[in-house]
């Protein structure tokens, strides 16, 4: 009590009144400053940051001095001007800088701080302060100094440390002018004063010390009036850059959030707020990260686990130093868009789109172009990485590979309607067959693949379901359809990629579609060999006619109505010169797939009718013909051809096109019989009975024979159903006028029953096996006519 007397006794009121006057206007100044500077753009801080720093550090010497100069203790006392000055120097730097700064960060931590260095500033500019006297003996209490600058931190602590909500000006003026007064008159009640002998007042000193305290406050006011002045025009000027920005922001398709380095919310737009479902109320600028995920969290509904996560995303972007692009699962679903951008100087800038239809939209983009659009099935792409898929996990499984058969047959009569509703059928067999978590796909017109899942011998199994599953007709319409199908499998344990699981799956698929009967085929190693055999083998054929390796056999056909021989048919043969003879019916589908067959099939036409034209009775010579051929627009050229070149008479000449054959392509097929039936050429219908459709055949091409298939004549004498088939189309024959041949007539039974029936030839090993040209041809095989027996022996006495 006695030191607060004595401190009361030793000041002037007039002067402690003045002190507190400037203190408390510097405490309001400060307040509305540091406002600004808290709510202030980066590029406009370094004038606040100037102009705060001024008042302060002035506003607190100026106090400090006028308060001195109240201060009237009986001594004659002096102040050093340097010191003084650098007292001001120090309250600037060490009070305004730091309390300026404290504005300018977001971390509550970092903010008190600084302020409390600003408060330990107030005590070291108050030391400084009293280091100027002189002309007197001064001593400092260190207790009373430490407690003033204890108490000046203090108060300014509390003054920046308070929440937004508590920091209003008239508060934050109150506490700054605590700190302020209550550091200096704490640490001064520790000073005491002794006079020196012969000292006195220098009038002029401390005249000129009062002028320049006097002017501290005006400076202080008008350092105030125009840094307000000048940041109110700042403000002006940024309010209409604002409202330019503005326009473009609300403008803008993107959500646009700027963050400084310190992760402060600097600027945004509506859609930004839109985007992050917040109110007008809840977003603003200053926010700090923390509070504006709060913000976002509590409207979206994150939970903390998700909270952690996007906190952590946006501080790994806040730390990149590159552009970054990617789309961001939101919590409720929505697919956003995050761009990110470094700025000069630190920060960061956040552009956010919801792209949840365009993603969507693309992802079913994505998905039509890995889907068949006709069958809904999976196409060769999406194949092709389901394989990659299947090989990499290493699952046991099998590509089922799925040709149809007499597919192109419907399209070409019925049109590509009918063919379209017969895949889709097609498809839906498939998936009932397979299931509905087995992958299919549709690789080409008629070409399926199945994924089957377990061993070998299992997918084996599961691939005679699927061939039995399609086996049975299809009705389209009134129509119905018997398709049948070859079916090639590989297993990928067969397999080390993907490329080769479908090229032997492939392999297998051939194999099967070149066999009769079972038209299942497993890969095996073998089929690699006989690829390549044939590989060979197609290369040979290619030169089989310039090198005379091939010949034509003549098998006779014998008329029933007179017991002789009518024609012959001839037959190609081919003698390799290392292999021995070969299979017409392994090289003929093979030259018919290269097409090899159209000058394979000009040299049979024109060695059939040269040597046709040296048989003696006007018998005919019956030449087989691809529908290859029939497809090229040089076969009416060939045939005419061999006819001039041999001069064989075109009644002579008989064309036999199989049944199957005229189906592929009715119209044209229709065309060119017309064509060579015009020139006095003979049509013949070749394994009648075992096609597609053959009544409407029979009765929509031109045909001047029919030849039944071998099948109906081997079983008809045990078979009652053959053997009405065999009935049924000799009556057809004659009431159409089309003359009949049956085929494979090996038995003296045989032959009598076709006469009974009234069948008008045979043809057969029993009337002669297919021989080369000359008079054991001509003679004919084991049944042998009297009236051919009269001629054989005309024959050799000739001979």
């Amino acid at each position: 009590m006695e030191t607060l007397f004595t401190l009361a006794v030793a000041h002037s009121p007039s002067f402690v009144a003045g002190a507190a006057v400037i203190c408390l206007t510097t405490g309001w100044f400060l307040a509305s400053l540091l406002t600004q500077m808290e709510e202030a753009w980066p590029r406009r801080q370094p004038y606040r940051l100037v102009a705060t720093a001024m008042v302060a550090g002035l506003g607190v010497w100026t106090t400090h001095f006028v308060a001195m100069l109240g201060y009237r203790p009986d001594v004659a006392v002096e102040y050093d001007p340097a010191i003084t000055f650098a007292s001001a120097t120090i309250a600037v730097l060490a009070v305004g800088l730091p309390l300026a700064v404290s504005a300018t960060v977001s971390r509550a931590g970092a903010r008190l701080v600084l302020a409390g260095l600003a408060g330990l500033g107030i005590g070291a500019m108050h030391a400084t302060g009293m280091a100027a006297l002189s002309g007197c003996l001064r001593t400092q209490s260190l207790t009373a100094s430490l407690a003033g600058c204890v108490v000046g931190a203090a108060f300014m602590m509390l003054a920046r440390g308070l929440p937004p909500r508590h920091r209003s000006r008239p508060v934050a003026c109150l506490l700054i002018t605590c700190a302020v007064c209550g550091a200096h008159f704490t640490a001064i009640s520790g000073t005491t004063l002794q006079s020196l002998a012969g000292a006195h007042r220098s009038i002029p000193e401390d005249l000129i010390l009062g002028l320049l305290i006097a002017a501290s406050p005006g400076f202080l006011f008008v350092n105030t009036l125009l840094s307000l002045v000048a940041l109110k025009r700042f403000e002006t000027q940024e309010r209409e850059h604002a409202g330019v920005l503005s326009l473009a922001l609300e403008n803008m398709s993107h959500g646009l959030a700027v963050f400084d380095g310190s992760g402060r919310l600097e600027l945004f737009n509506d859609r930004y707020r839109e985007l992050c479902r917040l109110g007008e109320d809840r977003l603003r600028a200053g926010m700090s990260l923390d509070a504006l995920l709060d913000a976002i969290g509590a409207a979206c509904g994150w939970d903390a686990a998700w909270r952690a996560r996007v906190e952590a995303a946006i501080l790994a972007r806040l730390a990149a130093k590159s552009v970054q692009v990617a789309d961001w699962t939101a919590f409720d679903g929505r697919i956003i868009l995050f761009e990110t951008r470094p700025l000069r100087g630190g920060g960061i800038a956040y552009l956010i789109d919801d792209v949840t239809a365009d993603r969507q939209a693309r992802r079913q983009m994505q998905q039509l172009t890995l889907i068949d659009p006709l069958t809904g099935l999976a196409n060769r792409a999406a194949l092709q990485a389901e394989l990659e898929a299947v090989v990499a996990s290493g699952a046991p499984q099998a590509l089922i590979l799925i040709d149809l058969d007499r597919f192109q047959n419907v399209n070409n009569m019925f049109g590509h309607a009918v063919g379209d509703q017969l895949l889709i059928e097609v498809a839906a067999r498939l998936r009932a067959a397979a299931g509905d978590d087995v992958f299919i796909a549709r690789l080409g017109a008629d070409e399926m693949a199945v994924l089957a899942r377990g061993a070998p011998d299992e997918c084996r199994v599961f691939a005679t379901a699927l061939a039995g599953a399609l086996s049975w007709p299809f009705a389209i319409g009134e129509t119905s359809f018997a398709l049948g199908c070859g079916i090639g499998l590989c297993h990928v344990t067969e397999a080390p990629g993907a490329a080769e699981l479908m090229q032997r799956a492939e392999l297998a698929l051939y194999e099967a579609k070149r066999k009769v009967g079972d038209r299942i085929s497993a890969y095996e190693p073998q089929l690699q060999e006989r690829i390549t055999a044939r590989h060979h083998l197609e290369k040979d054929l290619d030169r089989a006619i310039e090198r005379g390796e091939f010949h034509l056999a003549y098998q006779p056909v014998l008329s029933l109505e007179d017991e002789r021989i009518i024609g012959y048919e001839a037959l190609i043969r081919w003698d390799h010169p290392t292999r021995g003879p070969v299979s017409p019916a392994e090289f003929v589908p093979m030259a018919e797939e290269t097409g090899q067959i159209v000058p394979i099939g000009r040299w049979v036409l024109r060695e059939a009718c040269r040597e046709a034209a040296t048989w003696p009775d006007q018998r005919h010579v019956a030449v087989n013909v691809s529908p290859v051929q029939f497809r090229s627009p040089l076969l009416l050229a060939d045939i005419t051809a061999a006819l001039a070149a041999s001069g064989l008479p075109a009644q002579r000449l008989e064309v036999e096109l199989t049944e199957t054959a005229m189906v592929e392509d009715g119209k044209a097929i229709s065309h060119a019989l017309e064509n060579l039936r015009s020139l006095g050429i003979r049509v013949a219908m070749d394994d009648f009975g075992t096609g597609y459709s053959s009544l409407v055949h029979i009765r929509d091409f031109p045909l001047d024979r029919i030849k039944i298939d071998r099948s109906f004549v081997s079983r008809a004498l045990d078979d009652p159903h053959s053997l009405a088939v065999l009935k049924a189309i000799t009556q057809m024959g004659r009431d159409m006028a089309i003359a009949t041949l049956a085929e494979g007539v090996e038995t003296p039974e045989q032959m009598r029953m076709l006469r009974d029936l009234g069948c008008g030839a045979v043809q057969g090993y029993l009337i002669g096996r297919p021989e080369r040209f000359g008079a054991t041809a001509l003679r004919g095989g084991t049944y042998l006519p009297a009236a051919d027996k009269t001629r054989e022996a005309d024959e050799r006495r000739s001979a």
